[in-house]
Parts: C-alpha cells; sequence; structure tokens
C-alpha cells in the first residue's frame, strides 16, 4: 500500500511570521514509497515555507526508510532556520520514536493544529 499524502497550506500571508506547511498521511510508508514522498514534500516546501507539520494521524505503518525521509526534511528545514512537528503519532510510532530516541529530535504535539499553534510561535 502506498502512502496518500494530502496537502494543506496554511495561509501566512497575513501574519508577522512564515506560513507552516502542514502535510498529513495516510496509509503506509516504506521502502517502496518513502523517496516518492521526499520528493513530494520537497516539491510542497516554497522558499517562505520555514516550518513544517507532518500530521501523521492517518499513518498507519512507518518502517525505518520512512524515518530516515523524516530526518532528511528535518534537515532540510533546520538548514532554511525551521523546525519539523509531528502530529497525531498513534501508539505504535510513539513507541518506536521514544525508543530510538527521535522524540527528542522532533517536536511531538497531539495534534496538527497544536503543532501549528506551537510553530508560529516560536520567535
Amino acid at each position: 500500500m502506498t502512502a496518500a499524502v494530502r496537502f494543506t497550506l496554511e495561509s501566512g500571508a497575513q501574519q508577522a511570521v512564515a506560513p507552516v506547511q502542514v502535510i498529513a498521511l495516510s496509509g503506509d510508508l516504506d521502502f517502496t514509497n518513502a523517496e516518492q514522498l521526499r520528493d513530494d514534500i520537497q516539491a510542497a516546501l516554497t522558499p517562505d515555507h520555514r516550518d513544517l507539520v507532518l500530521d501523521l494521524t492517518g499513518l498507519d505503518f512507518c518502517d525505518s526508510t520512512g524515518i530516515r525521509i523524516f530526518l532528511a526534511i528535518r534537515k532540510l528545514l533546520q538548514e532554511r532556520g525551521g523546525a519539523v512537528a509531528l502530529a497525531g503519532l498513534n501508539s505504535r510510532l510513539t513507541r518506536i520514536f521514544r525508543l530510538t530516541g527521535l522524540a527528542q529530535a522532533f517536536t511531538v504535539q497531539p495534534t496538527a493544529a497544536d503543532a501549528v499553534t506551537l510553530l508560529r510561535s516560536r520567535p
């Protein structure tokens, strides 16, 4: 099964901070579709996007290849002075992120709305 990706751009034109891109993932993220997902995310990020929220509420499975994609996207946004927040992790993903220490590498919030609010509050 491939990961279906929905793109939702938060409008930030009227705000003092750059817009936050929100991308919701659903399905299974594994070696068969991780590289395509990385390309799709990079294409969705304009130079104005400093921050990204990955809403993982609908993500059923993620293997190590998918996690590497998250880390690559995190590095890209850190180079821009931005951040990646993860939202809506199910119990399996929460456990994986805690056991591997990756929970410390990302901002993790219960919902995408919480993550957007948190990222927008950063200086």
